[in-house]
């Protein structure tokens, strides 16, 4: 694809896409990103007011406005002179505050103090933001990004001002007095609306849940719980398990939480709260109180329970650490590597590694071998503490292409999958755009461009991609996994388009023959156990089972929710019994007769 800059023609290709989503694909050209709007669909009025709107909104934008809010540069257009896109600066290496939420990959690597920074940046945009009359409106995680210590706001060619309105919200953090307002007929947001999104961002990223997360047995969704402001304070919500208390904040905080969620206070945060002083315990817990409230409740770690049971179902917690899970998986049995106060070490107690910025780090598992890939690529193969092999792989953004099993490993170099240990070529795809994951028997993975998906099985030693037929979806990746058995694979895509998250799920037989799919329904973790799917949700686990070429959610085991949430992985052993991994435990549930799935 050609566009012009100023006049200046500019090649673009897929090798150079950063990002794709409903609406847009994002290019890297040297310094700049470069956001090329998708066409809008002949005869759709609808589409073609909203993109009216936009190049009205880019065409208005307003100077002066704060160096973190990336706005547009220059307009791309075509040979015509017709709109396309717009460049921006490009922000290299960040992350969106999505991560700051999830407590798995958070704890240890980005404390509460640099969070609290983090936030006090974004209040202080959002003021100076409000001075110029303009409101953010779509607030959500995927479009606040943080580098270090400091916050970026994107996507600003949505933002609300001089009578423009903002045409969508997320879901998850658009204010309840806004559920069933049109949002395109003229502005609804306002300065209030932005402060509730910034509530929901700032709770959600110290406490690891959605205010109105959890479960409740007669309000049955977040929305439905937001839209009758009933909170995760309140006693007959059952919280996820990967949830941390309420009790680590002080209580003048978590009142203002309530106020926000629960009266409609729509005001700036306290200076107190963004400046609360936190303390990390001997158990791994921060807070902000003047003991741990789960130290002081509980008692000292090592006498807390290993063994729980609830119902028919029995918790045995196999390992905790103060620190972090950083990886797990069944290799002939269970492998993991975790990490504490900096040392990295594998199930054994043998030492990885020390010292390490672990938030630039991705960990794999070959038997004893131990796979360490960082952001710029470079893989290491560990064993016994010391580094035997270097290699490099291709990365997708942040993230390094790396797959293992216990007799393979898979990386990127350039266009081609290559397996390590054999060095073979296994099969050709696209570079900056590939997702893989590996099993014992069958590895899958996909690669996306222009709103096309090539989705691939292969089969561990030999090579060649299969093509797997049916898989596609319409708005950005949020998130995808892929899980395994002996003879099938389960892809798992999470999507979000116009402010609403969908869950993709699509069941394959060894062959590469679709089994059944299904596009909604529950987040969560699934597991393949023979063919069936288990999957985690905060309710416990759920039974999908394949009705007429759909999965669909069958028998619930709600004895489960106290030992599993959405957030954590599941890993089936050949006894029957699931491994939950969670951010710094492994427990393993086994279910009575007549109890399992």
């Amino acid at each position: 694809m050609d566009v012009f800059l100023d006049g200046t023609k500019v090649r673009l290709d897929d090798s150079a896409l950063v990002g794709e989503g409903g609406e847009a694909r994002v290019f890297k050209h040297g310094a700049l990103a470069l956001k090329i709007f998708h066409p809008v669909p002949s005869g759709d009025r609808a589409a073609a007011a909203a993109f009216d709107q936009k190049l009205a909104r880019l065409a208005r934008f307003p100077a002066g406005l704060p160096s973190n809010v990336v706005g547009p540069l220059a307009l791309a257009k075509d040979k015509k002179d017709r709109v396309l896109g717009y460049a921006m600066p490009l922000v290299d290496g960040a992350l969106d505050f999505g991560k700051l939420a999830n407590r798995a990959w958070r704890t240890q690597l980005v404390p509460n103090e640099q969070v609290a920074e983090l936030f006090r940046k974004l209040a202080a945009t959002l003021h100076a933001l409000h001075r110029k009359r303009v409101v953010v409106g779509d607030l959500n995680d995927g479009n606040v990004l943080f580098k270090e210590r400091d916050c970026f706001l994107i996507d600003t060619d949505s933002l609300q001002f001089g009578g423009l309105p903002c045409p969508v919200g997320h879901e998850r953090f658009l204010d309840p007095r806004l559920y069933g307002v049109d949002l395109l007929a003229s502005p609804r947001f306002d300065e209030g609306t932005d402060w509730y999104a910034f509530a929901v961002l700032l709770f959600s990223s110290l406490l690891f849940a959605h205010p109105f997360g959890g479960t409740h047995p007669r309000l049955a969704t977040l929305l439905r719980r937001a839209e009758a402001r009933h909170s995760i304070f309140q006693s007959d919500v059952t919280a996820p398990r990967q949830a941390v208390s309420r009790a680590v904040l002080p209580d003048d905080a978590s009142h203002w939480f309530q106020k926000v969620f629960e009266k409609d206070l729509r005001a700036p945060p306290p200076d107190a709260l963004l400046s609360l002083s936190w303390t990390t315990c001997a158990c791994g817990l921060e807070h902000a109180r003047a003991a741990c409230p789960e130290c002081h409740a509980l008692g000292p770690l090592l006498t807390r329970p290993v063994l729980k049971s609830r119902g028919r179902c029995t918790a045995r917690v196999a390992f905790q650490t103060p620190g972090r899970v950083l990886h797990a998986t069944l290799q002939g049995g269970l492998r993991y590597v975790h990490e504490a106060q900096g040392v990295v070490r594998r199930e054994d107690g043998t030492e990885v590694l020390r010292g390490r910025r672990l938030a630039d780090l991705t960990f794999a598992v070959s038997g004893p071998t131990t796979w360490v890939a960082d952001r710029s690529g470079l893989v290491e193969r560990i064993e016994n503490g010391k580094v035997i092999e270097r290699a490099r792989t291709s990365s997708r953004g942040a993230t390094p292409v790396l797959a293992a099993a216990s007799s393979v490993a898979y990386r990127q170099e350039g266009e081609w999958l290559v397996e390590h240990f054999s060095g073979a070529r296994v099969g050709q795809v696209l570079e900056g755009q590939t997702w893989l994951w590996t099993g014992e028997r069958l590895a899958l993975g996909f690669y996306r461009a222009g709103g096309f998906t090539f989705a691939f099985l292969l089969e561990t030693g030999r090579a060649g991609l299969k093509r797997l037929e049916g898989v596609s979806w319409q708005g950005r990746v949020v998130d995808a996994d892929a899980r395994f058995d002996a003879h099938h694979a389960l892809l798992c895509v999470t999507t979000e388009l116009a402010g609403r998250d969908e869950v993709h799920r699509w069941l394959f037989d060894e062959a590469g023959a679709l089994l059944a799919q299904s596009h909604g329904g529950s987040r969560g973790h699934a597991a393949l156990l023979l063919g069936r799917v288990v999957l985690g949700t905060d309710g416990g686990l759920v039974l999908l089972k394949t009705d007429g070429g759909h999965l669909i959610e069958g028998v619930s085991f709600p004895d489960t929710q106290s030992f599993v949430s959405a957030s954590d992985e599941l890993l089936p052993q050949p006894d029957g019994s699931l491994c939950v991994v969670g951010p710094n435990d492994l427990t393993t549930l086994s279910l009575t007769p007549g109890g399992s799935p």
